[in-house]
C-alpha cells in the first residue's frame, strides 16, 4: 500500500531561503557584524527558549500575547524568544561578576512572534541586535545610531531615515494635559498604532469609545476602559504629535551629536508621534525606515530600557538597544532595487569545466590550485562528458548560478610549453573584447584575481 505523500509546505509566517536569498542575507549580516565591531561591540549568544516567567516580564499586553508558549516534556513552562532584549537582561543579571561595564554586545539570530503574517511581517524572522548596558544617555544612543547607519550605507541603503523621540518628552506632554503618570505606558501603546490605524481609531481607543468587538479579548477592553483619558487630553496629545519643534528643542544636544557622527539632514527626523509598543522602554526610542519602502514598515528600531534589568538584579543598570530586522530590510532593499532578486546561487568565483571525463584529474588540479590561493572555485561534477560537447551546458550552468569566470582546460592547451588554459568572463556579452583569452597556467591565479578586483 502506497504511503500518502505529505504536502511540502511551510507553516504560515515561516519561510525557506534558497541559496541566492541566503547568500544575500549572509552578506548583509557580515556587513553589520563588521560595522558593529568597528565600534567595539562583541558577539553574544543566548538560547532560543526561555522560561515563561522571564519572557512575560515587561513586554506589555500586545507583545505577551504574541509569544509562542508551551510546556516541555518536563512540564516546564517555556517560550520562544520574542526578541533579544529580555534574554540579554537575564544574561547580564546572571553574569555581573564576569562582565565589564559598559557591556557592549551584538547578537544575530531568529526570533518568533505569533503575529498575523503579511508582506514584511513574519512569524519567524532574523534580528540583528546591539545593546549597551551600564551607561546613561545619550552617548550610547549616538554610537548605536552611527553604527547602524554605517551598516546601512555599506550595503548601499543610503536612503534610510532615523525617526527619534523620547518617552520622557511625551510624559511631560501627558502631565501638562492632566493625564496620570500610571496611564502613560497604556497611552504609549495605543499611540504606537497611529501610523497603522489612523488618528480616529487611536483617539477612540484613548478615550474609551471603542467597542468590545474592537478588541481581541474582554481583558484588553476592560483595561482600556480603566485607563481612558479625556477627549481634551487625547486631542492635546494628538496635536503635540504633529509638532516636532518642542521635541527638537528637548533633544537638541542629542541631535547635534548624531549629526557630528555623519547622520543628519534627510537621514534624521525628530518624530513626536513615535512611541514603540513595548512597555519596557523608558526614554529614547527610534525607528529606521527605508524611503521608497515605507509601506513595509520600519526595518529597525529600539530604545532605552533603564528599568528592565531591575527584574533580575538588585544592581541598578541602565540599558539601551537597537535592532535591525533582516527579513523586512531584505524586502525593502528588493523593493527599492538596492539588491536584485535574481542574485547568484553559488559562492564560487571561478567555474572549472571538465573538457571530457578523461581530463577530470587535470580540471580537479586547477580547481585545487585556485582554492589554495584563496579563490572560491567550483568544478563540473556530472560524468558522461564527451570531448568538448557539454561545454555549452556547463557555461549555461555557471552563468545561471552567478559564477563570473570559467576556465576551460583543453588537451591542446595543456600540452603547450608552458601549459595554458582558456579563461572566459561570463559577465561580458558575446563578441566583446576580453570575453575569452588564453592564459598560461602559472599566471591563472593572478589573472583571475585581477578580473575579480
Amino acid at each position: 500500500m502506497a504511503r500518502d505523500r505529505i504536502k511540502p509546505r511551510n507553516l504560515r509566517g515561516f519561510r525557506d531561503f534558497l541559496p541566492s536569498s541566503a547568500q544575500a542575507r549572509q552578506r548583509i549580516v557580515d556587513i553589520f557584524r563588521k560595522a558593529f565591531e568597528l565600534y567595539g561591540f562583541a558577539p553574544l549568544e543566548t538560547p532560543a527558549l526561555e522560561t515563561e516567567e522571564v519572557l512575560l516580564s515587561d513586554m506589555g499586553v500586545d507583545a505577551n500575547k504574541q509569544i509562542y508558549r508551551f510546556s516541555d516534556l518536563e512540564n516546564t513552562k517555556v517560550g520562544l524568544r520574542f526578541d533579544f532584549t529580555v534574554s540579554l537582561a537575564r544574561t547580564v543579571a546572571a553574569n555581573l561578576n564576569r562582565i565589564s561595564l559598559p557591556f557592549k554586545r551584538y547578537q544575530v539570530g531568529p526570533v518568533w512572534r505569533y503575529d498575523k503574517p503579511k508582506r514584511g511581517r513574519y512569524r519567524e524572522f532574523t534580528q540583528i541586535d546591539l545593546d549597551i548596558i551600564g551607561v546613561a544617555p545619550f552617548e550610547p544612543e549616538v554610537e548605536m545610531v552611527a553604527a547602524v547607519a554605517r551598516g546601512l550605507r555599506e550595503i548601499g541603503a543610503d536612503n534610510f531615515v532615523f525617526r527619534v523621540n523620547d518617552r520622557r518628552y511625551l510624559g511631560e506632554v501627558l502631565e501638562s494635559l492632566g493625564v496620570e503618570p500610571e496611564k502613560a505606558k497604556d497611552v504609549f501603546r495605543v499611540l504606537d498604532k497611529l501610523q497603522k490605524q489612523g488618528e480616529k481609531k487611536v483617539r477612540d481607543e484613548l478615550t474609551g469609545k471603542l467597542l468590545l468587538q474592537d478588541f481581541e479579548s474582554a481583558l484588553e477592553y476592560e483595561r482600556m476602559q480603566e485607563v481612558a483619558v479625556s477627549e481634551q487630553a487625547a486631542d492635546g496629545l494628538l496635536t503635540a504629535t504633529k509638532d516636532a519643534s518642542g521635541l527638537a528643542k528637548y533633544l537638541a544636544g542629542f541631535l547635534k551629536r548624531i549629526e557630528q557622527e555623519g547622520v543628519g539632514g534627510d537621514n534624521l527626523v525628530a518624530d513626536p508621534s513615535l512611541t514603540r509598543g513595548l512597555d519596557y522602554y523608558t526614554g529614547f526610542v527610534c525607528e529606521v525606515d527605508i524611503r521608497g519602502a515605507e509601506a513595509l514598515g520600519s526595518v529597525g528600531g529600539g530604545g532605552r530600557y533603564d528599568d528592565l534589568l531591575g527584574r533580575y538584579s538588585a544592581t541598578p543598570l541602565t540599558g539601551v538597544g537597537m535592532s535591525v530586522g533582516l527579513d523586512r530590510l531584505m524586502d525593502a532593499l528588493l523593493a527599492t532595487e538596492v539588491i536584485a532578486a535574481d542574485a547568484g546561487q553559488s559562492t564560487a568565483r571561478v567555474f572549472v569545466t571538465v573538457f571530457d571525463d578523461s581530463m577530470r584529474a587535470e580540471s580537479a588540479s586547477i580547481a585545487r590550485m585556485l582554492r589554495q590561493a584563496g579563490v572560491a572555485a567550483e568544478m563540473w561534477l556530472a560524468e558522461g562528458n564527451k570531448t568538448g560537447r557539454t561545454l555549452s551546458r556547463q557555461f549555461k550552468y555557471a552563468d545561471k548560478v552567478g559564477i563570473p569566470l570559467a576556465v576551460v582546460a583543453g588537451e591542446d592547451e595543456l600540452a603547450k610549453d608552458p601549459p595554458s588554459v582558456q579563461l572566459k568572463d561570463l559577465r561580458t556579452g558575446f563578441g566583446e573584447e576580453g570575453k575569452q583569452s588564453e592564459v598560461p597556467l602559472g599566471e591563472l591565479v593572478a589573472r583571475v584575481k585581477e578580473l575579480l578586483d
